[in-house]
């Protein structure tokens, strides 16, 4: 076939991986699986993934764009290179958007990879600050009663002590953040960007923003897909707090007791509230991570969470692990999946830096045979698709294509 997998076909996949069994017991770990999801970043790293999927008896890959990758690929002024004096015409993340599922479409196709599925990662709303004076749309967006109605749920909910503390004054500057103009123009480049490449998965990054408003937020964001766009079929992420950053100060502690229950139904109501299909909050993970440096897994966090999050709703709704590159282990089945970008940047990064470096004169003298294509083609790519697999082997997902086939009715 080699064409990329539909949200609901990847929903299939999820559900028969689900790593709890009908009574909601744990399965023994040989019996759990995580899938990859690996960020590119240009044209080889998707050729690395998509060639990964292909072989053998085929892997699940998620390969993620953000939005900050899509706006590069599309040219936007300031993100890429630009001589001066030359302008710039048109929407650099829609414009990436094409060219990267263009590319990814065909490649699939080419190397007769089913298994393919793309996410939108990290495409993360304005930050939110309750001094700034936001630039208004001129048409109404009902943003009142959406946060009255977010508000309204977390206190029938008994929650209202897990999230910040609200007043009519918050709740003014909260409805001007929901119709800014700068909120506006965010949705309306995730909206046109899940147009164009009709993702299995889509993730909005809310990293920083109060509860109470990213449940509005995300709530707006599902109806926008669900019913602006008639979208039933992509996934859709929500995050409920944040992932830290290689080099934070701050030390991640361990909820125990009471306060990890209460994150539980938070985590649950979040998920009932805004109807997402994958959540991300903090298991003490780190954003690029250096070379040598781990971070350990809240499990027993996990494992809370995602069940009690499965007994409110029904559902199962994997867990995102941002900041994969650093992960101490994988914790199967209780990660859905594990994103990883680092990684596989240094990697690439570090094939190139070995292969210049093994013979400098002739990089300095001009010489074709060590300054040419096969860089890109061969060293690059290479190095990613090595990573690649040093990175699927630990998930259990490697080679697993006849459960998908079996789960999807192939």
């Amino acid at each position: 076939m080699g064409s990329l997998l539909k949200g609901r076909e990847l929903r299939q996949i999820f559900d028969a991986l689900c790593p709890f069994d009908e009574d909601l017991n744990l399965k023994p770990e040989d019996e759990r699986i995580t899938l990859l999801a690996a960020n590119s970043n240009n044209w080889w790293q998707t050729r690395a993934f998509v060639m990964l999927s292909a072989i053998g008896d085929q892997s699940p890959i998620i390969v993620q764009f953000s939005h900050n990758s899509n706006t590069k690929v599309g040219g936007l002024t300031g993100k890429v290179f630009t001589p001066e004096g030359l302008g710039y015409r048109g929407n650099a993340a829609l414009y990436g958007a094409k060219a990267n599922i263009d590319w990814i479409a065909g490649e699939a196709q080419v190397f007769g990879a089913d298994l393919v599925a793309v996410s939108l990662d990290h495409f993360a709303v304005p930050k939110f600050d309750p001094d700034k004076k936001y630039a208004q749309r001129a048409c109404p967006t009902g943003a009142s009663d959406k946060i009255e109605q977010a508000w309204s749920f977390i206190e029938d909910a008994g929650l209202t002590g897990e999230v910040e503390d609200f007043d009519a004054e918050l709740a003014s500057k909260y409805e001007a953040y929901l119709s800014s103009e700068e909120y506006q123009a965010f949705v309306s480049d995730f909206m046109g960007t899940v147009e164009i490449m009709e993702p299995a998965w889509g993730m909005i990054d809310t990293e920083g923003i109060p509860a109470v408003l990213d449940f509005a937020i995300t709530r707006d964001i599902t109806e926008a897909v669900r019913v602006g766009l008639g979208n039933t079929d992509m996934m859709l992420e929500a995050e409920l707090g944040a992932t830290g950053k290689s080099g934070d100060e701050v030390e991640y502690e361990a909820m125990t007791g009471a306060e990890l229950d209460a994150f539980a139904e938070l985590a649950a109501a979040f998920i009932d509230y805004t109807g997402a299909e994958g959540i991300a909050y903090d298991i003490g993970m780190k954003h690029a991570a250096k070379a040598g440096e781990t971070h350990e897994i809240d499990e027993h966090k996990l494992e809370t969470v995602q069940r009690r999050i499965i007994e409110r709703t029904g559902i199962y709704v994997p867990f995102a692990q941002h900041g994969g590159t650093g992960s101490a282990g994988v914790a199967k089945g209780l990660i859905g999946k594990t994103n990883i970008n680092t990684a596989f940047l240094v990697a690439g990064s570090q094939a190139r830096y070995e292969h210049f470096n093994a013979d400098p004169d002739k990089v300095a003298g001009g010489d074709k045979s060590i300054c040419g294509t096969d860089v890109e083609t061969h060293v690059y790519l290479e190095g990613v698709y090595n990573e690649a697999v040093r990175r699927i082997e630990p998930t259990g997902s490697m080679g697993i294509g006849p459960i998908c086939f079996d789960a999807l009715g192939w």
